[in-house]
């Protein structure tokens, strides 16, 4: 069987995944990856399992939307059990097997089928207003494809299959390419119906303040101490008792280094970095005085790029941009990120703590610096958390959330404002479209369905969930 994954959160109904099309038809030079199912794909042969307004819709098709209606409805009606975060991945694993009822499994089949139906009947809206490609802009987007394909491929990097598995969501290359058609056709006028809608400021607004942490991002820099010892668990288990103080020896040694780091930036100072010699000694003066490589020390984002036991921390020294879609390393400081606030004046940033049942508010940093100076080390507040595994000076830096947030360059249309307002504007366009279809009546009723062969790939898709 299938290793199981936890499913992450997916796009709304209707707005299926082409973010591969978008890229091959704009001719970029990156191509990104996109899974869409947690389970390893099934190799159809090119049959069809119903038929809408003279249509085919293909097994590959239906096989696509059975992974698109599995996000949708675990998205939906999955919930997650108090502690479910804290569990074992085995642990997760079977609560969400559990989820997979034949209740579930069922209503998964129906809403794949429904999507295919959509799917097939907008694309003949689409052709019917105009927007069905020509034959050299059919040829254009399958050389495209191919071209890509081609690229990956001589990287060495992946196989085929895993090329068909990640890149086109299990289709061989061929059926993708008659999947693009339909899809980009339908994007083209999905396109010219975006045009006229225009949402109210209030309206994006509403959205981001029913879950602001899907939306702002609270920059966090983190410092790690590894713990150099593993914590035992199994107190009836031989030497417990030894590898529990040697273990509590090594945090208390990680906790004494930390508070020394947080007093020395509490107070206004850098840290240093002595020399060392070849067997790893600090080089001394004659007089014994050390000799640090640096005179004039490190700040606390220099002495985490170059010190910290995090792995990516050379490269981003220590900084994680977290909201809900975003963890940090740990998730105590994704907790603890998601607990920030700014003030009403957004000159403080906040820390919103829970006691006896009431939410308290603690100043964690004072950002009243004078305009065009960076925050100094000494105004920040530094927090320690501690795991199992290592403990972590952590500070908050930074909160961009729907005010404060600018595009990253002029017209770039990539603030959140402008984020929520293009999903809102691309999930009214899908309502359009569906309701076009709908409005059809049973012109585009799913008819001559082939429920033997239905079964045998829903059989497939769910035996490897």
């Amino acid at each position: 069987m299938a290793e199981k994954t936890k499913i992450k959160k997916t796009n709304k109904k209707g707005s299926y995944d082409n973010k591969i099309i978008k890229i091959i038809v704009a001719c970029l030079a990156v191509f990104v990856a996109v899974v869409i199912g947690i389970a390893v794909m099934i190799t159809l042969t090119t049959g069809y399992v119903a038929k809408v307004d003279g249509m085919k819709i293909y097994d590959y098709e239906y096989d696509y939307f059975l992974q698109v209606a599995q996000y949708e409805i675990y998205d939906e009606k999955f919930e997650e059990p108090e502690g479910f975060d804290d569990m074992t991945s085995e642990k997760q694993n079977e609560v969400v097997e559990a989820f997979w009822t034949e209740d579930i499994k069922a209503q998964i089949a129906e809403r794949a089928m429904d999507n295919a139906r959509q799917f097939k009947a907008q694309f003949k809206l689409a052709k019917e207003a105009g927007f069905e490609l020509s034959s050299e802009e059919e040829k254009n987007l399958k050389i495209n494809i191919e071209n890509y394909y081609n690229q990956y491929l001589s990287y060495g990097y992946y196989t085929e299959e895993q090329l068909q598995d990640y890149f086109f969501n299990g289709m061989s290359l061929d059926d993708y390419k008659e999947f693009a058609i339909i899809q980009t056709t339908i994007d083209n006028y999905k396109t010219e119906l975006k045009k006229d809608i225009n949402p109210s400021d209030d309206e994006i607004k509403a959205i981001y303040d029913e879950e602001p942490d899907d939306y702002r991002i609270i920059n966090i820099r983190q410092f790690q101490i590894n713990i150099d010892a593993k914590k035992p668990t199994d107190e009836k288990a031989d030497g417990y008792k030894t590898e529990l103080d040697k273990y509590n020896k090594a945090k208390e040694e990680a906790l004494k280094e930390a508070k020394e780091i947080i007093d020395t930036y509490s107070a206004g100072k850098n840290m240093f970095i002595p020399k060392v010699d070849k067997d790893g000694n600090p080089v001394k003066e004659e007089s014994g005085k050390i000799i640090y490589d640096n005179e004039k020390g490190y700040t606390f984002e220099e002495y985490v790029r170059l010190k910290s036991d995090d792995n990516y921390s050379s490269n981003n020294a220590g900084l994680y941009k977290i909201n809900n879609n975003n963890s940090g390393s740990f998730k105590e400081v994704t907790e603890y990120a998601l607990s920030m606030k700014w003030n009403k004046d957004k000159t403080q940033i906040l820390k919103v703590e829970e006691k006896d049942g009431k939410e308290t508010e603690v100043a964690v940093t004072d950002l009243k610096v004078e305009e065009g100076k960076k925050m100094t080390d000494d105004k920040y507040t530094y927090e320690i958390i501690e795991t199992d595994t290592a403990i972590l000076i952590v500070r908050v830096e930074d909160i961009v959330d729907f005010e404060t947030s600018k595009e990253s360059s002029e017209g770039a249309k990539d603030s959140i404002k402008d984020n929520i307002e293009a999903q809102l504007v691309e999930d009214k366009a899908v309502e359009m479209l569906e309701s076009k279809v709908n409005a059809k009546g049973d012109t585009f009723k799913v008819e001559g369905k082939k429920e033997d062969e239905i079964k045998e790939i829903n059989k497939s898709f769910f035996d490897l969930m």
